[in-house]
């Protein structure tokens, strides 16, 4: 099984329906047993492409999540999990049919709410910052948690 074409797959599943694909049906697209999807996923893993729950299911394709961490992104039709702050603002360049994204948070300090409309011309104005709790150097020994703290 070509590992890349499973990538290219979880990246076509979050992009246009905002969720992970299901294991089965990618089993079911590849003609491949789901065990085998699930070694592709795990070598997927070890290099960092995704994050899998302790069930093997996809947590994370940075920059989408399968879970809330904080960010929600809104277009035209789709919701999606931006991982972090970083992977929120990120997205509009990974969905060419969307101008613009919403992207929502809170500030987990104050729970001030925050909203910008995002583009792939500039930056959205505004002068919030994003705190990484979690070092750099750190942020990979449990990648959910460094984007679910920010």
């Amino acid at each position: 099984m070509d590992v890349e074409e499973v990538r290219l797959a979880v990246y076509d599943s979050f992009s246009l329906t905002g969720t992970a694909p299901d294991r089965g049906l990618l089993a079911e697209r590849f003609s491949a047993s789901v065990a085998q999807i699930d070694e592709a996923l795990r070598k997927l893993a070890d290099s960092r492409h995704l994050a899998l729950a302790a069930d093997g299911s996809i947590v994370m394709a940075h920059p989408f999540s399968s879970v809330p961490l904080g960010f929600s992104v809104m277009g035209t039709n789709t919701l999606w999990w931006g991982g972090c702050a970083w992977d929120s603002f990120a997205l509009p360049h990974l969905l060419p049919w969307e101008d613009e994204v919403l992207v929502a948070t809170r500030c987990p300090s104050c729970a001030t709410p925050h909203a910008w409309s995002v583009g792939t011309e500039s930056p959205p104005p505004g002068d919030q910052v994003a705190h990484f709790l979690v070092p750099a150097a750190h942020m990979w020994d449990d990648v959910v948690h460094t984007c679910g703290n920010q």
